[in-house]
């Protein structure tokens, strides 16, 4: 298998050389990353030359070859049947980070990502451009770590963590296997069930249980609020957990150490040292919990079904941008109850009256410039869960971005929304 993957590599590097066999071409500028290019775009090569490129064989044979590793680390491709990824090479650059100045070339997948064919040379906005944010310092930081920790850490099957989402453009090879929901859209495909727009999943747990950890945002245009979880077959809660990646790993190894044998125990209780270690090497803070827990009540104007809140823009002197709604989180999730069991379309519409009111009371709120209401209403009732809700959800908040000018999160809702589905790998196979 193995010499196989080596002698493909080896034709697929022949080719590429004998077509652009021209790129050393004197009329070509050079390519303004040097040694640090790993464009295979075929427009790249044959504009600029790469006088470095001329023995490449090597550099394949290194990916291959890592790439047959049984590493599992916090790396972990895992086994939940989506697109798993291969270890990339390990850059000749000294930077602590995969950094603006590295292209990269993502692979189209067939079926409805379409928009990936062209993609921007720039890495960070490439990510950007695929899931319409961008992503902080420490997320290339801890893929930087996790590069350099993962021939010599190895978690068992149910401890394992597998980096998802943005994470999986920052590796410059997919394998070839296929997801198998090919209707999943990159910007949503680890779009857990009561996720918000606002909630990005870039780790997963045990999937048996839906358990994923993300950034929380504010607003797209903004840096995340915090790194928080959530576990989907335990509801729609948003627990914050830091305001980096690194303390909430930290966290989360330490949660793992009380369940797992003394084996176990002592692996993590090294990777956690290392992630500690190479932090504080860094200049990244590893704050407790609490700190952040803190923080977000402190800026947070409403708590809504996911208890992490919301932010918006308040006016300290008139208090004009946050009304509360009329009525408590008790008495809506009693409406929404009613209008979920309701037995037929009439019973339905009925039960709906409650919830029909306080969209009206919305309307006023937002004619007066008390944009948090519907936001914090549509997200309540997203929270709750229910296909029933759907068109209410898409009016209130697609009215609240536009209004709060965060019209990148609707942009996620309506994909999300079409469809929704539970990721739980136990839910599903009841």
């Amino acid at each position: 298998m193995m010499n196989s993957k080596l002698e493909s590599a080896k034709r697929k590097r022949v080719k590429t050389e004998e077509e652009y066999s021209d790129e050393h071409s004197e009329h070509k500028p050079l390519c303004k990353y040097g040694e640090t290019c790993y464009q295979k775009n075929s427009y790249h090569l044959q504009k600029f030359r790469h006088p470095h490129r001329d023995p490449l064989v090597k550099p394949e044979l290194e990916l291959q070859e890592k790439s047959d590793e049984s590493i599992t680390c916090l790396m972990s491709s895992g086994s939940t049947g989506m697109k798993e990824q291969e270890t990339p090479a390990e850059s000749n650059s000294t930077s602590s980070s995969v950094t603006a100045e590295h292209g990269i070339d993502y692979q189209e997948s067939k079926g409805d990502d379409r928009e990936l064919v062209h993609s921007p040379l720039d890495v960070k906005e490439n990510i950007k451009q695929k899931f319409l944010v961008e992503m902080p310092d420490d997320f290339y930081q801890f893929w930087t770590f996790c590069q350099s920790i993962c021939q010599q850490n190895t978690l068992g099957k149910r401890e394992k963590f597998e980096l998802v989402g943005p994470f999986e453009l920052l590796d410059q090879t997919q394998k070839e296997s296929k997801p198998k929901d090919k209707s999943d859209h990159l910007l949503t495909q680890w779009q857990f069930y009561y996720d918000p727009p606002e909630f990005q999943t870039i780790m997963v747990g045990d999937l048996s249980k839906g358990y994923h950890i993300g950034y929380f945002r504010d607003a797209p245009n903004e840096m995340p609020a915090f790194v928080g979880s959530n576990t989907e077959s335990e509801g729609c809660v948003l627990t914050p957990m830091s305001d980096n990646l690194f303390s909430a790993v930290g966290q989360l190894i330490s949660m793992t150490v009380k369940k797992v044998d003394p084996f176990k125990k002592s692996q993590l209780t090294s990777l956690k040292k290392q992630l500690e270690d190479w932090a504080n090497k860094n200049g990244i803070l590893i704050e407790p919990q609490n700190q952040i827990l803190e923080k977000r009540k402190k800026l947070m104007v409403a708590k809504t079904f996911y208890e992490c809140g919301i932010v918006v823009p308040v006016n300290k002197k008139t208090k004009v941008g946050y009304r509360k709604i009329p009525e408590t989180s008790a008495n809506i999730k009693k409406m929404c109850k009613k209008i979920v069991e309701s037995q037929n379309l009439v019973e339905q519409n009925k039960n709906s009256d409650a919830i029909q009111e306080l969209v009206t009371y919305v309307q006023y709120a937002n004619d007066e410039s008390d944009y948090g209401m519907g936001l914090e209403l549509g997200l309540d009732l997203l929270a709750f869960g229910g296909e029933v809700f759907h068109p209410i959800i898409l009016h209130l908040l697609g009215v609240a971005y536009e209004l709060l000018e965060r019209k990148e999160f609707f942009v996620i809702l309506k994909k999300h929304l079409n469809n929704r589905r539970r990721l739980a790998t136990a839910e599903n196979e009841n």
